[in-house]
């Protein structure tokens, strides 16, 4: 029987004095978020604010935009903070123990993207494999060959449960596509609320390599193709 929940203990100290820690909880079978505030959530988190456009959820059954929702205890901590604040970050998970010097900005950009894949947001879902295997602050490459994998593999299930699939990856280039419009979408709802710097510019850095992704996808991937050269044996 596996565990109920997955857990990632975030800590940040940052050059400031200042110590941050943040836990996002995720139900084993699902991979959303476990939610535990009980507090009214903001008004900017409101569905209809800045609604993404390509948000498929109806604001009158969905009062609140899933992706704002899960980030309210995020922007209310690091509002004030500016991107360049250094920061080291510690990640603590079941397997093992992860640690970072690095800028509050990047380091934000692997929580909030944690965040967002595991918010419940329609067009996040695609991310959820992607998340139970979380690997904090991933470089550019290792997030690419993580991406394409677990597209990859998503193909090779629905092939054999008898589904539509692709071996290309049209599809992922579309996933990103997707992805690129709610992280404007949510950049725009932050600009509005967040005093400091450092949130938005995460979200920035996500989407910067939302854009780049479905335009060097191939370039990137053909760089590595050599690794795989036992296969062709």
């Amino acid at each position: 029987m596996h565990a109920s929940t997955i857990v990632f203990d975030y800590h940040f100290r940052c050059d400031t004095k200042r110590e941050f820690r943040f836990t996002v909880t995720l139900d084993a079978d699902t991979l959303e978020h476990v939610r535990t505030s009980q507090a009214v959530p903001p008004d900017w988190t409101r569905l209809t604010k800045q609604r993404c456009e390509v948000c498929r959820l109806d604001p009158l059954e969905d009062e609140y935009c899933p992706v704002a929702l899960s980030l309210v205890d995020l922007v209310e901590s690091f509002g004030e903070l500016f991107s360049y604040t250094e920061a080291e970050a510690t990640v603590v998970m079941k397997e093992r123990t992860i640690t970072a010097k690095t800028s509050v900005q990047k380091a934000l950009c692997s929580l909030i993207g944690l965040h967002m894949a595991t918010s419940g947001c329609p067009s996040m879902l695609p991310l959820r494999p992607m998340a139970r295997f979380h690997l904090p602050f991933a470089t550019r490459e290792e997030t690419i060959y993580r991406a394409a994998s677990s597209y990859l593999l998503a193909q090779y299930f629905l092939k054999k449960h008898g589904r539509i699939h692709e071996l290309d990856l049209a599809g992922l280039h579309r996933i990103y596509d997707e992805i690129h419009a709610v992280n404007v979408g949510l950049a725009q709802r932050l600009r509005g609320i967040a005093l400091g710097d450092a949130s938005v510019n995460a979200i920035v850095l996500l989407d910067l390599f939302a854009q780049d992704l479905p335009l060097s996808i191939e370039d990137n991937l053909a760089e590595i193709e050599y690794l795989f050269g036992a296969y062709f044996k």
